[in-house]
């Protein structure tokens, strides 16, 4: 279930009130970024004992505010509150915090990797059932004996480069847009899926990130590839592969088709042995009687 409240002062007053009803007497509130995130975790918080929820910004022509800022915000704000509100918790990506050593806020859970869709694209298994659903066997088996690598392997091969130039934009040039570089047909290549490191640097270069290989990868050598790439960018990757030649000719798998079939892959089990399932646990046994998850 997910609930939509107005963008007030009184976010806890909204939640207390809506306790008010018997049936929802101890749910508990779960905040996520966005759309995919709702689609995940609907499917998986506990029945009438947990809700999502999203503040809907009214002079926004009624649109949710989506993303990790409003989740903090959102989350702040009740740990601010006097009105002594508790069983609230928000779900955030890592994006490049645990790198940075950024502090966290009580009543927030992170990602083990750098946001969900690598939590699940890590897992072998997942990615298995991803490989059968939209790849073809045979091209597959060829492509890991050319390149003699798991594709899996290589898929994070393919997308660090972009990953560490966006961490090096970060603490440069904030503002520059670079998240397009990956569809980049001279950076990318599609029939052959590998990536042109010389042209991908030399395009950064025009839009002013001025990095090499060798600065990049001394910087980042030694740290988790999952916490560096952005899912989004591997699921375009992969569905480029799948796409022209490398792992088959399916038009069909689009970037949001795989991202859909991800979010149902993972088995439950799988799911509450990562970091961010044994944190969804600690918080439950840490503030009773609310749950998020049976």
């Amino acid at each position: 279930m997910t609930l939509c409240l107005p963008d007030t002062d009184s976010l806890d007053a909204a939640l207390l009130m809506f306790r008010q009803n018997p049936v929802y007497k101890q749910c508990s509130f779960l905040f996520v970024e966005g759309e995919g995130d709702e689609k995940f975790w609907n499917g998986r918080i506990a029945e009438n004992l947990c809700c999502i929820v999203f503040v809907v910004a009214f002079a926004s022509n009624n649109l949710r505010k989506t993303g990790k800022i409003a989740v903090i915000e959102n989350i702040r704000a009740l740990n601010a509150s006097r009105s002594a509100i508790d069983g609230y918790l928000g779900l955030i990506d890592n994006d490049y915090d645990s790198l940075a050593c950024l502090p966290r806020d009580n009543n927030l859970c992170v990602t083990d990797t750098h946001d969900l869709e690598t939590l699940l694209l890590r897992s072998p298994a997942v990615f298995r059932k991803i490989l059968a659903e939209f790849g073809d066997s045979q091209c597959i088996a060829a492509f890991e004996q050319q390149i003699n690598k798991p594709i899996q392997a290589h898929l994070l091969d393919l997308a660090l480069p972009f990953a560490h130039l966006e961490w090096f934009k970060q603490h440069t040039l904030p503002s520059l847009e670079l998240k397009d570089l990956h569809k980049n047909d001279t950076v990318l290549l599609r029939q052959a899926w590998r990536v042109e490191l010389f042209q991908l640097y030399a395009v950064a270069s025009k839009k002013g990130i001025a990095a090499t290989e060798e600065h990049l990868l001394n910087d980042t050598a030694q740290c988790d590839p999952w916490l560096w790439c952005n899912g989004h960018t591997l699921l375009e990757i992969l569905a480029i592969g799948f796409q022209h030649s490398a792992l088959g000719n399916n038009k069909k798998a689009t970037a949001d088709n795989i991202a859909n079939y991800l979010r149902g892959a993972i088995e439950t089990a799988e799911l509450y042995q990562t970091e961010l399932g044994q944190a969804i646990f600690h918080w439950q046994a840490e503030h009773p009687p609310y749950r998020i998850v049976n």
